[in-house]
């Protein structure tokens, strides 16, 4: 299942979402209300697929194994997710992550990972770490929590980073220890 977020107004973004959500319900196999409130109905999906682009590239393909959209909310709960983001300017795989879940805003598509959070970077640096966060107008993805970084056959512990996806800058915002060089 692929729900697609072109770039638009964040209104006619959102609204496109849950309706495009809303309307996927009814095809996807063992998707159901989750619950009936007096403010709507839940809904729980399994295998979809977020998609945002400008032009003819996809800046941010997430997929999650189950999400549960709550009623009358416009943040996407995930489970099992992978994402890749590319660099709008070029064609190549900047970033890329696991995690086992997150909260993606469908009106930003910025979203927070939780979990066992593992990823590369555009230039083969290998991160672990319990959360990062993705802010979509800067394009940063971040994280003030310890990581273990792997860049080649270097190994350092730190407290946080920033990752601009744009310029493939990777910048360690609190201190660092090289565990192996």
């Amino acid at each position: 299942m692929v729900l697609l977020l072109r770039s638009a107004a964040p209104r006619v973004r959102r609204l496109a979402g849950i309706a495009a959500v809303s309307a996927l319900w009814v095809a996807v196999p063992g998707a159901a209300p989750a619950q009936e409130t007096e403010r709507g109905s839940a809904l729980r999906l399994g295998g979809m697929t977020f998609v945002t682009s400008h032009g003819q590239l996809n800046d941010v393909v997430l997929k999650a194994e189950r999400v549960f959209l709550p009623p009358r909310s416009d943040v996407a709960q995930l489970e099992v997710v992978e994402v890749v983001m590319r660099n709008p300017d070029a064609r190549r795989e900047s970033f890329q992550m696991t995690c086992d879940r997150g909260d993606l805003v469908l009106a930003s598509s910025d979203f927070r990972a939780e979990g066992n959070v593992e990823g590369v970077t555009g230039d083969g640096r290998r991160f672990y770490t319990t959360w990062v966060e993705y802010d979509s107008k800067k394009g940063i993805v971040s994280t003030q929590a310890k990581v273990r970084i792997v860049d080649g056959v270097h190994t350092m512990l730190g407290r946080g980073f920033r990752y601009n996806i744009q310029d493939g800058r990777f910048v360690l915002t609190g201190g660092a220890t090289v565990l192996q060089e």
